[in-house]
């Protein structure tokens, strides 16, 4: 069993399916979603020391491009999200995106865990990097932690409190 849980909050869930519920009472025929899924890609230099370090926190392999021998994108799965590892050769050389790996930390992946304490020591023992060690929230309701990957991607470790 893995020590990652992502949460959705039910909030917007809610309000999409009164909303949905209010639209068909009027008459107004339900529409698919324009957005089916999402993904969060990382671009990295290393794809495959960037999968290493999320397998290591528990998060299986799924999908690897276009060899499993040279990979240039690997995606692992985060409690149904994916998470894809970019090579930056790859995306300049196939799109022109013009994109490196790691640099000025504006986006985060942030992960929903039981235990922030466990996996942040997890995440330094696989090669990353301490940002902010473990702390509670002012409020008390959460405890979180950042670490970087080994290729400088910005790591936020959440767990709520119970009591």
């Amino acid at each position: 069993m893995s020590d990652l849980r992502l949460t959705r909050h039910s909030d917007e869930s809610s309000d999409r399916a009164g909303a949905t519920a209010d639209h068909q009472r009027e008459g107004v025929p339900e529409r698919a979603p324009d957005v089916a899924g999402a993904q969060i890609n990382l671009f990295c230099e290393d794809v495959e020391r960037c999968a290493s370090f999320f397998e290591e926190l528990g998060m299986p392999r799924v999908f690897v491009s276009p060899d499993p021998a040279a990979p240039e994108k690997i995606e692992v799965d985060a409690a149904g999200v994916r998470i894809g590892f970019d090579s930056v050769q790859a995306a300049n050389r196939i799109a022109g995106l013009g994109v490196a790996a790691g640099g000025a930390r504006s986006a985060e992946v942030a992960l929903w865990v039981r235990d922030v304490d466990a996996l942040y020591e997890r995440a330094l023992r696989a090669g990353g990097s301490s940002v902010r060690a473990p702390m509670d929230a002012p409020d008390g309701r959460l405890r979180y932690a950042w670490v970087l990957d080994p290729e400088g991607h910005q790591i936020r470790l959440l767990q709520k409190r119970h009591g």
